[in-house]
């Protein structure tokens, strides 16, 4: 179980490690001397748009994606560190990973350092060890897989957690921290799917947080209503297009918009997924995908045999995805 921003950073707060002073809303209440930041459970958020100043027009985009947003003072961030305790299911033992680096392309960093806690007194910067002492005691008091700060940051003098990332043992049961979901929302979670249900009538489903959030925009742009969307994360397989799609068929749309940005997604796994699932269901919708990346070529071919519309631009399948929902 995935614990939203505000939940981890309580968290801390309890136990020690200093964050922004802030509040969670849930409706507008501007302040863009403030951060806005969209409670949801998918990463990458700042590239993803979900993170913006707390003006009018940002909070009233940030609500289309989710019921909670935190407000939050800025902070004026001098250096950035990442910080984490998982668990190394090798060495069956908690380990503390730590970077000089951290932020939004942690992903990318090689210097990772990797320390077992039972050897923290090794830690070479001292600065750190009563955050890492506070992440341990939250790990063994929640049964945590993973606490993590991203980034931990130095401003004003002190090490402040900017973010919070935090995920409990799902074989423990923590009821304070049971999600609301939807039975669709419970469906796509236990299949590994981020999944929103939302009130419209056109259907997305796309790969990465900032890819899906700016598809969303993009519907609406041209004056459509979205019903739900799927996010299918990186590197997912035909069998996990097939059950994509028949959650997202679940809410009854008008229309499908697919707008896929294959890297290590593979468009042609894609593409096999969508005329699999074809085949074996009497589809009746409008299906528009929009796709590029690895393996384009061989998945437009595939799409186009099977009659259905690719498009290489976001903007002209959106278009053609609310023209066909509203007909």
């Amino acid at each position: 179980m995935k614990l939203k921003e505000y939940q981890g950073k309580k968290l801390f707060r309890e136990y020690g490690i200093t964050v922004p002073e802030g509040k969670v809303i849930t409706g507008i209440q501007a302040d863009p001397s403030k951060l806005a930041k969209a409670q949801v459970l998918s990463g990458k958020r700042g590239k993803g748009g979900l993170i913006a100043p707390a003006t009018t027009e940002n909070l009233e985009r940030l609500f289309k994606y989710c019921s909670e947003v935190l407000v939050e003072e800025k902070l004026s961030i001098e250096k950035e560190y990442y910080l984490a305790l998982t668990i190394d299911k090798e060495e069956k033992e908690i380990v503390i990973l730590f970077s000089e680096e951290g932020g939004i392309e942690v992903e990318s960093v090689k210097n990772i350092m990797k320390l077992p806690y039972r050897k923290l007194n090794e830690f070479a910067d001292k600065r750190f060890v009563t955050i890492i002492e506070a992440m341990y005691r939250i790990m063994s008091d929640y049964n945590a897989l993973l606490v993590e700060i991203n980034p931990l940051a130095f401003a004003g003098g002190k090490l402040i957690a900017a973010d919070s990332k935090i995920i409990l043992d799902d074989n423990v049961k923590h009821p304070e921290y049971k999600q609301k979901l939807t039975r669709l929302e419970q469906e796509a979670e236990n299949s590994g799917l981020s999944y929103v249900e939302l009130n419209g009538n056109i259907a997305i489903i796309g790969n990465g947080a900032g890819l899906v959030m700016a598809t969303l925009d993009v519907i609406s742009y041209f004056g459509g209503k979205t019903a739900n969307f799927l996010d299918l994360g990186g590197g997912a397989s035909a069998e996990k297009m097939e059950k994509a799609l028949d959650i997202v068929f679940k809410k009854s749309p008008s229309a499908l918009f697919i707008n896929i940005f294959g890297g290590i997604t593979r468009c042609d796994k894609i593409a096999e997924g969508l005329v699999n699932y074809k085949a074996k269901h009497n589809v009746l919708i409008p299906i528009i995908v929009r796709m590029i990346g690895t393996n384009e070529e061989e998945a437009g071919a595939l799409l186009a045999e099977n009659k259905i519309e690719v498009y290489n631009s976001m903007e002209e399948g959106a278009k053609r995805a609310v023209e066909n929902a509203n007909q």
